[in-house]
């Protein structure tokens, strides 16, 4: 599955459960949602950064010699 496609549907369910806190629970579960939305908040942080490879170290590439040898 593509990174984007993972990345929607977790901000899609966070937006559900908001929506189902306010409209069925009248608000009333305000912390629990918090703690459900901040969970799906750093797993959508977590696939991107994995996803990316922003942490990982960066590819050493050796230079080639561009250096003119002498003829003998």
């Amino acid at each position: 599955m593509r990174t984007s496609t993972i990345l929607f549907t977790l901000l899609l369910a966070m937006h559900i459960l908001t929506v189902v806190n306010t409209l069925v629970f009248s608000g009333n579960l305000n912390d629990l949602v918090f703690w459900f939305n901040s969970a799906l908040f750093m797993a959508a942080l977590a696939v991107f950064v994995y996803r990316r490879g922003i942490f990982d170290p960066p590819k050493e590439t050796v230079a080639p010699n561009t250096s003119k040898k002498k003829r003998s």
